[in-house]
């Protein structure tokens, strides 16, 4: 669903969020983020962006300083040190988005806003949201720190941005997909004008991916996209979805889901559950108000039609973050996060996470009818926590 709240870009925005567009467009930089992780693809965009000498700054960047340094929520930092001690960022200058709206003229401040920020709470994302009037790409590094909450963040915090209709959270699995769903971001934001802000998870993990081609890019900023190759209608096969860090875990059930117990499976990145439910809803609405008019259909519809093989869909979230689709899903639905994957065993990781991805896939096939009961218990006893892979 669109935020309504949105206003069209002036045309000096638009100017600016061109210029952004074709930067993002370098060859040397698509090669690089896909070797990258999230965060430092976001990094390497950010520089692209806004280089050292500020006069050809395309876009406005700013950096609150890393929680160690001092400042509440990460949002202050030291404001004239080095760079890499403060968080500055190269080319701005700020620690804060308030010197943006303070300029000699106006013109000054049309430009893409990219906020960094390292916040575990609610109130330090309101406190940025604040600063930059409520527009902007805001990326969130908390999950580089060890924290007892998933992903290092507050629940209130995915809880506001799963209810909040003035913006879209995202989670990105690689720095392909960061690169690619920020060109579609400041195009929604600043040159459609469709979304106040864009808000990114980000973490440190590399996952190599090949670049995203535009079709694919905007059906992962719709929410989701194939990695895997279709498997037939009637196939005894199951779809796993992943998002974020959790996508490492989807993948490697599904080899092992292949290898263990001659089961396909579908992989597909999620990595926004809050857009596909959004827009399941804005086109349930539409179709009830419309009844003799040709009913829409959601993104999440279009991915899974034809089939109703199980579908897994795993967060790095509590579950109830993947489980916002569960009612456009047509066949039989588990959601899995933080808090159910972490049931299979005490101090989780990628391995375990796995594991635990392909027993739930496996009962899921077996309440279906297509495996023998039997399978359960021999798949718990095989991945016991200290087994061998």
């Amino acid at each position: 669903m669109e935020a309504g709240s949105a206003q069209r870009p002036s045309s000096a925005v638009r100017q600016a969020a061109t210029t952004c567009l074709l930067r993002l467009r370098d060859k040397t930089l698509v090669q690089r983020c896909g070797r990258l992780s999230p965060r430092a693809a976001m990094r390497a965009a950010a520089a692209v962006l806004a280089p050292e000498d500020i006069r050809r700054s395309a876009a406005w960047v700013v950096q609150g300083a890393e929680p160690e340094q001092g400042g509440w929520d990460g949002l202050e930092g030291i404001h004239g040190a080095p760079a890499a001690q403060a968080g500055v960022w190269p080319g701005t200058g700020h620690v804060s988005a308030w010197p943006l709206w303070f300029r000699e003229t106006r013109a000054q401040a049309q430009k893409p806003l990219l906020y960094m920020l390292h916040s575990s709470s609610l109130a330090g994302l309101h406190a940025a949201l604040d600063e930059s009037r409520q527009r902007g790409v805001f990326f969130n590094e908390a999950e580089i720190r060890a924290s007892a909450w998933p992903k290092s963040v507050q629940p209130a915090l995915p809880l506001w941005l799963s209810s909040s209709m003035v913006g879209v959270p995202y989670d990105p699995a690689s720095g392909a997909e960061v690169l690619a769903m920020l060109r579609v971001a400041l195009r929604w934001v600043y040159v459609d004008g469709k979304a106040d802000f864009v808000y990114f998870s980000m973490h440190d993990d590399a996952i190599a991916s090949a670049a995203l081609p535009w079709r694919q890019a905007w059906q992962a900023f719709k929410g989701m996209y194939r990695l895997s190759g279709p498997l037939p209608p009637h196939t005894a096969g199951v779809r796993l979805l992943g998002a974020g860090r959790t996508l490492g875990a989807v993948r490697q059930a599904a080899a092992l889901l292949a290898d263990d117990w001659g089961v396909a499976s579908e992989v597909w990145s999620c990595p926004s559950y809050t857009r596909l439910a959004r827009d399941g809803h804005a086109a349930e609405r539409w179709n009830l108000l419309h009844p003799r008019a040709r009913p829409k259909s959601a993104h999440i519809h279009e991915c899974l039609a034809g089939s109703r093989m199980p579908v897994i869909a795993v967060t790095g979230y509590s579950h109830f973050i993947a489980a916002q689709i569960g009612a456009f899903v047509p066949g039989r639905f588990q959601a899995l996060g933080a808090d159910s994957l972490r049931t299979a065993g005490e101090g989780a990781g990628t391995a375990l996470e796995a594991r635990w991805i392909v027993v739930k896939a496996l009962m899921s096939l077996v309440a279906d009818g297509f495996l023998p009961p039997v399978v359960i218990q021999q798949a718990l006893q095989r991945y016991q926590p200290g087994q061998s892979d």
